[in-house]
């Protein structure tokens, strides 16, 4: 349609190589290890991960191959659901309930120590799904960073010094990236509108929509 925007996306390169750009042809435009945009040598990608798509005359992006997920960058603060996952730098972050403590546990947790009142943990996903280490969440900011903060991540170089803040309150929480260098990414939960520059991470690869 003629007030529909021209669409590409841009495949970033972090060591400054050439870049590709891919135009989107049609209504939609598939990335996946096959598809209109491939990255066929990701084993975290599956056969098609993204769609692109026009919704009226508006371009949307969800997520269909599941599995690893499909991450945006964030440009302003946003909501994280329980259950609902963060990448920065290296890491892979989900958003976890601290289990309720039963009538007669006296004050003590599934760590054997006494109720510190935390609502929220941050547990670490592995490559191959397994996990690592929990980290409770303390309601206000939580600051997150490579050197400084309540988490650190001291051997991720991708991760910046000061990096995010995860903010906990009684009953949500709310990520900010803090001018991080490579950026903080929440996973696509449900199909969104796309802006001219968004970027999307797509297994290990960086993708960027541009519009005209």
């Amino acid at each position: 349609m003629a007030n529909r925007p021209r669409v590409a996306v841009r495949v970033v390169r972090a060591d400054g190589g050439p870049e590709s750009v891919i135009p989107m042809r049609g209504d939609v435009m598939l990335c996946g290890r096959t598809g209109d945009l491939p990255i066929p040598d990701d084993p975290f990608v599956a056969d098609t991960q993204m769609r692109l798509f026009f919704s009226g005359q508006r371009l949307a992006v969800e997520d269909v191959g599941g599995g690893n997920g499909v991450f945006t960058r964030l440009r302003s603060e946003r909501e994280v659901a329980i259950g609902g996952e963060v990448r920065l730098g290296r890491q892979r972050l989900v958003v976890e309930p601290v289990p309720a403590l039963a009538p007669g546990e006296d004050g003590a947790t599934a760590w054997g120590s006494p109720d510190s009142g935390f609502r929220f943990r941050l547990v670490q996903l592995m490559e191959g799904g397994l996990r690592g280490s929990a980290y409770p969440l303390k309601e206000g900011d939580n600051q997150i960073g490579r050197e400084l903060g309540d988490i650190t991540f001291p051997t991720d170089g991708f991760v910046s010094g000061r990096h995010a803040v995860l903010h906990v309150a009684p009953e949500r929480a709310v990520i900010r990236d803090l001018g991080s260098s490579n950026g903080t990414f929440l996973r696509l939960g449900a199909p969104a509108f796309v802006d001219n520059g968004d970027q999307f991470l797509i297994g290990r690869q960086l993708v960027r929509v541009e519009m005209t």
